[in-house]
């Protein structure tokens, strides 16, 4: 299979929604994502689409593209220094905004009360004052399981390290796995694991892992 990776400056409404869809398809039935939804399966691309959204407001979103087809097959959602998800009122605009009043009361409490308080203390702790703010931060990474196991994900990564590498002022990459499994694949990529902690959620437990490069 051939492919490429391209910086989505311009995204056509297509490209959106394939993106949106590979995120969904990636992640169905997955712990962290579920908690974000409250376990409600349905709310998973109005979460993604809005992530993707803020991403080209104030980050930078990598696509992975199908050379055959045009067909996206992987995204990639980074934040500079200086910047994070959801951490402005425009970006929050974008979807967000509507994507938290779609909540149950219980998921709406989790985040304001753990998912983003807690998880943000913990990575000050790790990383420094700022928490991820201070990296060139991986917020999402997804690949179509179609695709998966054939260097996708590997190359939505080396795209953007190797890019910055060649900067004058190289950030420190950072990422929060949610399991063992995708811990690993960063650490096959040059991360290293930071801490861990352990994230209560209602729909279930899982730890946040913060790997760094």
């Amino acid at each position: 299979m051939a492919f490429h990776v391209r910086l989505a400056s311009q995204i056509s409404d297509r490209e959106l929604e394939d993106a949106v869809d590979v995120c969904v398809k990636a992640y169905v039935g997955e712990t962290a994502s579920n908690s974000m939804v409250g376990g409600d399966e349905s709310l998973k691309p109005l979460i993604w689409r809005a992530m993707i959204r803020a991403g080209l407001l104030a980050g930078e979103v990598y696509l992975a593209m199908d050379d055959a087809s045009g067909k996206v097959i992987g995204v990639a959602i980074w934040f500079p220094p200086g910047q994070s998800l959801f951490d402005s009122e425009e970006q929050r605009a974008l979807g967000f905004d509507d994507f938290m009043k779609r909540l149950s009361p219980e998921t709406q409490e989790f985040w304001a009360n753990s998912y983003i308080p807690v998880v943000d203390k913990y990575l000050a702790g790790v990383i420094g004052p700022e928490g991820v703010r201070e990296t060139q931060y991986l917020n999402q990474l997804a690949t179509d399981p179609a695709y998966q196991k054939q260097g996708v994900a590997t190359l939505l990564l080396k795209t953007v390290h190797d890019k910055l590498a060649q900067s004058n002022t190289r950030p420190m990459f950072a990422h929060c796995a949610a399991n063992e499994k995708n811990a690993r694949f960063y650490e096959s990529c040059g991360y290293t694991i930071r801490g861990s902690m352990h994230l209560h959620a209602p729909t279930g437990d899982y730890p946040v892992i913060v790997l760094t490069k």
